[in-house]
């Protein structure tokens, strides 16, 4: 078992344990809208539209003490399920956190997902309503999916509240958006959160009595199993973590005064507790953006440098994208201060070269969705008796205050551990999950209790060195990162299946140079049938989000047969080994 007490290079400035106030998530916001009324909260530039979007914390407060008027009026009721289906908009912020103020739960769902998979996963969460955009792109047209969710599928939904993007566009714009079929119209049934804010009064927001271990947002992740599960975050969890992040970071940031950047999805848990929350915590100027890929990675750039961005918390294949834009020197990076990377590895030669371009201290940590998600972080301020930071090459840091790890023995799951030895990493601390939304026995399957406390199983293979340093080595079953996204083998093969003209299929994760890991498909057509890469390619496109899809065509092979277990199950490393050999 390895405790902050436990680690003598732990650092001097960090405190081990913490006294975590008892208060509900969106106190951050109350607070900040008291102490900094006229700052400016949320900005929003995009070449994409025309204006800037820009809302103070008086604003930002009165908006969605609004909408959670709406909430109440509407019969939402304390522990009632609301989902957020958006991009990084000012929308999201103001839904999220107003969603908390009713005293209700957030559902937090990738608003690319198509129809099939958001039904699921609304029935699952048992969500009434949800928040989603009404723009059209070539990925994704959330209010379009939404309303043929409500219409042809048995789900639990009551309204939908429609984010519109009008506002932000110039008049011409907006009309031709319409016209050309590039903004969704709104359904008689349905409010625009305009609508909302014109309507109802922000005084009638309930006053609801929020405890600590009451479920604040429900995030959904495959975890260990590949079987998408809400793991259930309670206010508990996410203000902990939040104010665990925040005493990590140096140089230590000024409350009303930070600026960063929201680069990470918000329906992330990583951008949500490390951009969004921790940013609101702080008091401070929160840069959205739709989409960091926006003009080839130009925009991000553009955007750091007018911001003056202090706080860039993002994942290993954006740092590279940067790193290798052909511009890159045309702009001043130097007003950053802290970086932090997280769901994939990091390259070691990425963060030097970072570090040395912009001179932020970047670290890399580690976490999960079920962690809210920060458990582990290369530490940021000196180790006792030094004036640097201690940062191992490969390594994923040490445990954040209060969080105790340990590593056990990947066949019974019972026996701990020691140093250089390989197992499951196990993770308890006040950031540990509730458990799945109604999975009791999906989650007594990754919840044990050792030596009297509560740990989570995360499903990784690691392991702690000497100084108490952790290691991942390997991931566990067959997970494929794809840019810090979780996809899972079984899931995206069922979708494959339901294909009329496949027999059977299979994926592995293959590496690619510029998401690190992709989906590759193997396909067996039904017998005399012919299939195409093509048509497998336009399938998985309708049928699974993005980051769950092959690259390309490169990443489909069409098989007359696929190895088989002696039961008949596919083996997936046998199709892993003849990658390998061919890499």
């Amino acid at each position: 078992m390895v405790t902050p007490d436990d680690i003598p290079l732990y650092p001097e400035k960090v405190p081990k344990h913490i006294d975590y106030p008892e208060i509900p998530l969106f106190q951050f916001l109350d607070d900040a809208v008291k102490d900094f009324p006229e700052n400016d909260a949320l900005v929003l530039e995009t070449t994409s539209f025309d204006k800037i979007a820009s809302v103070k914390y008086a604003e930002l407060g009165d908006q969605t003490d609004r909408f959670a008027s709406f909430l109440v009026e509407k019969g939402i009721q304390q522990g009632d399920k609301i989902a957020v289906f958006l991009p990084n908009m000012v929308e999201f912020v103001v839904a999220y956190y107003g969603i908390l103020k009713a005293g209700a739960t957030v559902v937090s769902l990738n608003f690319q997902y198509p129809a099939s998979e958001l039904a699921a996963q609304v029935i699952q969460s048992e969500a009434r309503g949800i928040v989603c955009a009404d723009m059209i792109t070539a990925s994704a047209s959330p209010y379009e999916t939404c309303k043929a969710v409500r219409d042809e599928r048995k789900t639990p939904l009551e309204f939908i509240v429609v984010a519109s993007v009008k506002p932000y566009l110039s008049k011409i714009k907006a009309f031709l958006g319409g016209l050309m079929g590039k903004i969704s119209r709104l359904d008689s049934r349905d409010i625009y959160m305009k609508g909302i804010f014109e309507k109802y009064n922000p005084k009638g927001r309930s006053k609801v009595t929020i405890k600590p271990d009451d479920v604040a947002v429900i995030m959904f992740t495959g975890g260990t199993t590949g079987t998408p599960k809400g793991a259930m975050l309670t206010n508990r969890n996410l203000v902990s973590n939040v104010i665990q992040c925040s005493v990590w970071m140096d140089p230590a940031p000024e409350r009303g005064t930070v600026i960063g950047i929201g680069s990470l999805p918000f329906f992330h848990s990583y951008g949500a507790t490390t951009s969004m929350n921790l940013g609101i915590f702080f008091g401070g100027l929160m840069v959205l953006m739709l989409d960091p890929r926006e003009n080839k990675f130009s925009q991000i750039l553009y955007l750091l440098e007018k911001y003056k961005v202090q706080i860039f918390n993002t994942v290993p294949t954006l740092y590279m994208a940067l790193l290798n834009h052909p511009d890159l020197k045309k702009y001043d990076l130097s007003f950053l201060l802290t970086s932090t990377s997280g769901a994939a590895p990091l390259p070691v030669s990425v963060l030097q070269e970072f570090e040395a371009l912009s001179g932020a201290n970047l670290a890399e940590g580690y976490g999960l969705t079920e962690t809210s998600p920060v458990s582990h972080i290369i530490p940021m301020s000196p180790a006792p008796g030094t004036d640097t930071p201690l940062k191992k090459d490969g390594s994923v840091g040490i445990p954040v205050p209060d969080t105790e790890s340990i590593i056990l023995d990947i066949e019974t799951g019972t026996k701990q551990l020691g140093i250089d030895t390989e197992g499951e990493i196990a993770i308890s601390g006040p950031q540990v999950m509730k458990g799945y939304y109604k999975r009791p026995e999906e989650t007594a399957e990754v919840m044990r209790d050792i030596d009297g406390k509560r740990y989570f199983l995360t499903g990784d293979i690691g392991k702690y060195d000497s100084d108490f340093y952790f290691y991942i080595t390997d991931r566990k079953k067959d997970l494929i990162n794809v840019g810090g996204f979780k996809a899972y083998p079984r899931e995206i093969e069922e979708v494959m299946i339901e294909h009329p003209k496949i027999s059977n299929a299979a994926c592995i994760g293959v590496s690619h140079p510029s998401v690190g890991e992709t989906v590759k498909l193997y396909i067996v057509p039904k017998p005399n049938i012919d299939l195409t890469k093509e048509e497998i390619l336009e399938y998985s496109r309708r049928k699974l989000v993005k980051y769950k899809q092959p690259y390309d065509e490169r990443y489909i092979e069409i098989r007359s047969q696929l190895p088989l277990s002696d039961i008949g199950k596919v083996l997936r490393r046998v199709l892993k080994d003849e990658e390998r050999s061919q890499e």
